[in-house]
């Protein structure tokens, strides 16, 4: 949640923080990936209110993107995990998506 001033509180940077490691481990990324996790309000029809957008830098013109259907203290290992599977979100639940 948003404290004041709209800045994060130190257990949502402490979580995402848990995401950005649960992404390393799940895609085994080498050393020095980088890894953004950013909360989104999405106001498009039939988007969830709140959604984590989760980015993989491989390299200059490599990014992989996928989305969790859910905050970013509501995300945990196994929704990682499930992306990280073969068929990715394609074969896991409906709070999880791939885009690119």
């Amino acid at each position: 949640m948003f404290g004041t001033m709209g800045r994060r509180s130190l257990g949502d940077a402490n979580h995402a923080a848990a995401v950005k490691g649960w992404v390393g481990e799940a895609f085994a990324l080498p050393e020095g990936t980088t890894v953004m996790v950013t909360e989104l309000a999405c106001t498009e029809p039939g988007c969830p209110p709140i959604e984590t957008v989760v980015a993989i830098l491989d390299g200059p013109g490599s990014t992989r993107q996928f989305k969790v259907h859910k905050p970013i203290a509501e995300v945990d290992a196994s929704d990682i995990s499930g992306l990280a599977r073969p068929g990715g979100a394609d074969h896991h639940p409906d709070h999880l998506e791939v885009t690119r």
